[in-house]
């Protein structure tokens, strides 16, 4: 790699890394002044829940679509397209005088997102050689977690919700027009290309879909984001509302929560893949973190300190480990894991989406800390689907 490309190449990944930075920030803006969402727009939990969430439907619907889309007209106009609507969802923001205006303008917002984690092996692969892309994907990765982090120990800072909207509105302005200007198709001309044998698209769907791992692999994602995004919606809501902690400090527990996502992502996969039994020590590690998922609103500042960083870390590690899975089906393997995989993140996506808005809070009836007992709940099913799906692998199915 010339020191031109070199150099290019640290600019699209730039690019890219902003680009999945701003979406996360955007979204987690709002959870961590829930009491300013709640006024300007007058919503109800559930209404409130729609709003955090709805950055992730368009990933429920366009993941796959997106994808045979950057195969057909090229990565850099498809990614283009999907910052300029994820740009107007930004700016619609700073407008939105309703709960329906403001529910379509962070909607929109999660495209850009969508369009970059469903091709981020394929901009990696076609950016780094082989035996970077791990490393590349993970700093990308853990940029999106960190952005989270950055959201909830400033937001609360701000002088106004409008001046915290303008300013990512200005910032997705700038990265689109940087993209637009700065990134050219050739730069995507693959250092490294996988030997993997290419598959039609309606083939390794078919397959993915008949697979019972793939399946079950979803449904724990599912429960677990599920059960996951109601302490990312409610745990500053909560903890101001009925506790009477300030925004400021509310927000900061949301922060550690993040770093220790961070952490876990990074450093759990590879212990559990080590040990002999991996099935064991995610069940273990993901009933602790729903145990976590109740003492984070609980117990003394020190404790949801504690409490929040175990959470983070535990889950999000679980969640990193899922993700190496699908080639290890016998079903499945290197041929159809790209496609098994996106198929189980739609399933987790859903799940993040409809969960909490349309199933906790309605059973809740209304009483916050039943969101968390309930969030806990899923997350301690999620742990046992998991057990069970390597359990099969562990014996050859």
């Amino acid at each position: 790699m010339s020191k031109e490309t070199g150099k290019k190449c640290l600019l699209v990944t730039a690019l890219v890394f902003v680009g999945l930075f701003l979406g996360n920030y955007g979204q987690y803006q709002l959870a961590a002044v829930p009491s300013m969402i709640y006024e300007k727009f007058s919503l109800t939990d559930t209404q409130f829940s729609s709003i955090m969430t709805s950055p992730m439907v368009p990933a429920i619907f366009l993941s796959i679509v997106l994808g045979v889309l950057a195969d057909r007209f090229g990565i850099k106009k498809t990614v283009m397209v999907c910052y300029a609507v994820s740009t107007l969802g930004f700016v619609l923001r700073v407008f939105a005088g309703s709960y329906g205006m403001m529910f379509a303008a962070m909607m929109m917002t999660g495209v850009g997102c969508t369009v970059l984690n469903g091709n981020l092996s394929k901009i990696v692969s076609s950016l780094y050689p082989a035996e970077k892309i791990g490393k590349v994907v993970g700093i990308l990765m853990a940029g999106s977690t960190g952005s989270m982090a950055v959201a909830y120990g400033t937001t609360a800072f701000y002088p106004s919700l409008e001046a915290a909207f303008w300013v990512t509105a200005v910032a997705a302005v700038i990265l689109s027009v940087f993209w637009l200007v700065l990134v050219r198709e050739k730069d995507f001309g693959g250092a490294s290309q996988s030997a993997a044998e290419t598959v039609p698209v309606r083939e390794a769907l078919k397959v993915s879909v008949r697979s019972g791992n793939v399946w079950l692999m979803g449904l724990a994602l599912l429960m677990l984001l599920g059960g996951a995004t109601v302490i990312s919606n409610f745990q500053v809501a909560y903890l101001t509302s009925v506790k009477g902690y300030s925004e400021n400090l509310a927000g900061t527990f949301g922060t550690v929560l993040m770093i220790g996502s961070i952490i876990g992502s990074v450093a759990v996969p590879s212990c559990v893949f080590r040990s002999k039994k991996p099935g064991l020590w995610m069940l273990v590690m993901g009933l602790i973190a729903a145990v976590c998922t109740v003492l984070l609103v609980q117990l003394p500042t020190a404790g949801i300190y504690a409490a929040s960083f175990l959470n983070g870390c535990l889950r999000s590690g679980i969640i990193a480990a899922m993700m190496a899975l699908p080639v290890m089906f016998s079903d499945i393997g290197p041929k159809y894991a790209g496609m098994a995989g996106g198929f189980a993140v739609t399933l987790e996506l859903l799940g993040a989406v409809v969960v909490p808005t349309y199933v906790i809070i309605p059973l809740a009836g209304g009483n916050m800390l039943g969101y968390f007992y309930l969030g806990a709940g899923c997350i301690a099913v999620s742990s046992v689907l998991i057990w069970v799906l390597m359990g099969r692998l562990s014996g050859g199915k």
